[in-house]
């Protein structure tokens, strides 16, 4: 099981590494870079999960689940209020912490990537795609600590717990982790990181921690699925 980890302690090491150089260049960076580097960003943010849109839409077998799953998670965030309690927690850092925190949380967790990432390291100790993700991961931690500060340090830890979660699943329950389920999660991921990509861009704020709930359809929707055995 320990040997199965050892992408996701790179992953987790190479964004405190950034998060500290970040900081120091962030130091000695001038507004119009930050401002313009967090655009850029955003930009790419927006691509990356509109092409996780157009790739995982057409491989769905439940063309309706998604909608429903944006539109109750949403609906159940909004009531919960997530962005803003998120916004609360890193009152008094860098303006923008918290949007920054929920875009590099989503990029890294809910693509195909860190998802299929973490079963090939479960399942055969394959690292290639988490080597890869903590290197995406490495250059958008760089960027967001410099213009948002050390803060981004926090992300660490979270997707640490989000990697060992998935590799436990799959190491003990690999039958969960249907190619169906992932592809729902993708194109769920892709809308909510489309959605960060646009808030960087301050083009419209859809309050990207509001939709995170959306996960939770799914979830339940695949795990009854299997219960009922349909």
């Amino acid at each position: 099981m320990l040997v199965s980890l050892t992408g996701t302690f790179v992953d987790a090491g190479g964004i405190i590494i950034a998060s500290i150089l970040g900081n120091m260049i962030g130091k000695k960076m001038s507004p119009k870079y930050k401002n313009t580097l967090l655009a850029m960003l955003g930009f790419i943010a927006f691509g990356v999960g509109f092409e996780s849109v157009a790739v995982y839409m057409p491989k769905s077998h439940y063309a309706v689940l998604f909608i429903v799953s944006l539109i109750l998670g949403t609906a159940l965030g909004t009531w919960w209020n997530l962005d803003n309690k998120i916004n609360n927690l890193t009152a008094g850092k860098a303006e923008g912490l918290g949007k920054s925190i929920v875009t590099e949380v989503i990029l890294s967790t809910l693509g195909a990537l860190p998802i299929v990432g973490c079963i090939m390291a479960a399942t055969s100790h394959d690292f290639t795609f988490l080597f890869v993700n903590a290197s995406l991961d490495f250059v958008m931690v760089l960027i967001l600590a410099a213009t948002d500060g050390i803060g981004m340090m926090i992300t660490a830890p979270i997707i640490f717990l989000f990697q060992f979660i998935v590799i436990t699943i799959a190491t003990f329950a690999s039958n969960w982790l249907t190619d169906p389920f992932i592809t729902e999660i993708a194109i769920l991921g892709g809308f909510m990181v489309a959605a960060s990509g646009l808030s960087l861009m301050n083009i419209k704020d859809l309050k990207a921690a509001d939709i995170m709930p959306s996960l939770l359809v799914p979830i339940l929707f695949f795990a009854f699925k299997g219960i009922l055995g349909i």
